[in-house]
């Protein structure tokens, strides 16, 4: 019997099938339809829905529409509801973190002096109490993964159901500040930062300017992870070396290698020996002055313009910038800081000087 065509996987039921609500089967289908097929297969057993007969009766060599279609009709059997879409969704975004964005958020001001324990089981239910004093039409699915919270959240303004295939992503940490959040528009901010202060008790909670696709990166620097060496230069006196001549003009390699030993040493005391966190983005949003004479600069409007930095590791780009030559050492530490502050999105401008008070201004 020959597979059906790809196009026709929520088209066809079984005769005799329970009647499962489309969005249910559709969530399913798209989300087995994102898995590779060396992943699926795991994905499907840490899902627990289907049992490990079912998972055997799955062919082993075939499409992923073919097996999308396979496991739609077992979900049918056994009526899933929109719980077990969510919690495939939640697993296959866990395992795949890196295909996101990540905002990190950071909570202060403890409303409760003794705020050194969160129950998970009332954080979750005062979470989606004021949701849903808010909002009715959403859904809330909760996973735990060790002690990292992993929340989905589809939203809906009016009394159309919500949008399970865009939905916003929450992972926190219990005991800590640290929120990390995904595909969150301006509308829903409000709402779901409202509910994460309520149900951590905390009073004030704010954007990081800190993001990235590699959430375990954001989790190093955040939890303090990270080589503790990647800060800011603090220059400390090179220590002498014997050098061993490599070629017969001594005086051109001792010079040589001397300026290697040098960036070398200066660029292990700024970045450290060890792996760095993983960052695809940093940007400089510069607003300042013209500087050149006093009555020329006061006419100019401040210079404004955003410089952005790209690249699979910025911070590994930016370690080799001295080795090959291509900036000098050490490196500038508004490049160097990003880790030691825990943020990739800056705002330069000039500081502005004092305004004299209204009793100076009259002396």
């Amino acid at each position: 019997m020959a597979a059906p065509p790809r196009g026709a996987l929520g088209s066809r039921r079984r005769q005799g099938s329970p009647v499962v609500d489309e969005c249910i089967i559709e969530l399913i289908k798209r989300t087995i339809l994102k898995m590779s097929i060396a992943e699926l297969m795991n994905n499907l057993r840490a899902w627990g829905f289907l049992t490990e007969t079912e998972l055997q009766t799955l062919p082993a060599k075939t499409t992923r529409e073919y097996i999308a279609l396979q496991v739609v009709h077992l979900c049918e059997a056994k009526q899933a509801t929109i719980n077990q879409a969510a919690d495939l969704d939640i697993i296959y975004n866990h395992s795949n973190a890196k295909k996101r964005t990540w905002d990190v958020y950071q909570m202060s001001k403890p409303t409760d002096s003794e705020m050194n324990y969160i129950d998970v089981s009332e954080f979750k239910a005062r979470f989606k109490k004021v949701i849903h004093s808010v909002m009715k039409n959403v859904t809330i699915h909760f996973k735990d993964f060790g002690d990292a919270m992993w929340i989905r959240l589809a939203w809906s303004q009016t009394s159309v159901k919500p949008n399970q295939y865009k939905p916003t992503f929450v992972v926190y940490h219990t005991q800590t500040p640290y929120i990390f959040i995904s595909s969150l528009s301006n509308t829903f901010r409000p709402v779901l930062c409202q509910a994460l202060l309520s149900a951590a008790r905390y009073s004030h909670i704010q954007h990081m300017d800190l993001k990235s696709r590699c959430l375990d990166s954001l989790k190093d620097i955040v939890f303090k992870r990270f080589n503790q060496n990647l800060q800011a230069y603090h220059p400390k006196p090179l220590q002498e070396r014997n050098y061993v001549p490599a070629i017969l003009d001594p005086r051109v390699t001792y010079e040589n290698l001397k300026e290697k030993e040098r960036i070398h040493y200066l660029t292990r005391e700024t970045f450290g020996d060890g792996p760095l966190p993983e960052l695809e983005h940093a940007s400089y949003r510069l607003e300042t002055t013209f500087k050149g004479e006093p009555g020329i600069a006061d006419k100019i409007e401040p210079l404004r313009c955003v410089v952005k930095f790209s690249g699979p590791n910025l911070l590994e780009s930016f370690r080799s910038l001295a080795p090959s030559g291509v900036a000098e050492a050490p490196i500038s530490s508004l490049l160097t800081c990003i880790p030691h502050r825990a943020r990739n999105i800056f705002k330069i401008s000039d500081k502005r000087p004092l305004q004299p008070t209204s009793s100076q201004a009259t002396n």
